[in-house]
């Protein structure tokens, strides 16, 4: 008898457990997305690229496949800044990296079943639509 009590005690402290890590998911769920919210408007996600390295983001949309020389030379930086500016983007999720021998080749990311990089499509709009503005 006793060890059937036990064993009710075991599984009515199991539900509680479930029941509360379920409420602490949900409040972090809640919490996350009030911090990371979800940005349909694509100009507005290019906007959340740090002024500083968004012209090395310019510089990787017109290149293509490049290194961090090869931006370097356009946005007339330091390889170094670069690099650094580049790892970046690539932390963001912005853009992917890929070593070929020596040399790191960055490129803008693309999605998965996708040929064009919804982060592409986001640089050309607002590249198109500074060229509108500026003339």
């Amino acid at each position: 008898m006793n060890k059937v009590k036990d064993e009710k005690e075991m599984i009515d402290f199991l539900n509680d457990l479930t029941d509360r890590l379920e409420a602490i998911e949900s409040r972090i769920s809640n919490i996350e997305s009030r911090f990371n919210p979800v940005i349909e408007d694509k100009m507005a996600l290019f906007l959340t690229v740090p002024d500083t390295i968004r012209k090395s983001l310019f510089a990787v949309s017109q290149l293509g496949n490049c290194t961090a020389d090869e931006v370097s030379e356009v946005t007339e930086r330091h390889r170094s800044i670069e690099n650094k500016y580049l790892n970046e983007l690539v932390r963001s999720g912005w853009l992917q990296k890929k070593r070929s021998g020596k040399k790191i080749y960055y490129s803008l990311k693309k999605t998965v079943g996708s040929e064009k990089s919804e982060y592409q499509t986001a640089v050309n709009e607002l590249e198109m639509k500074l060229d509108e503005l500026l003339g």
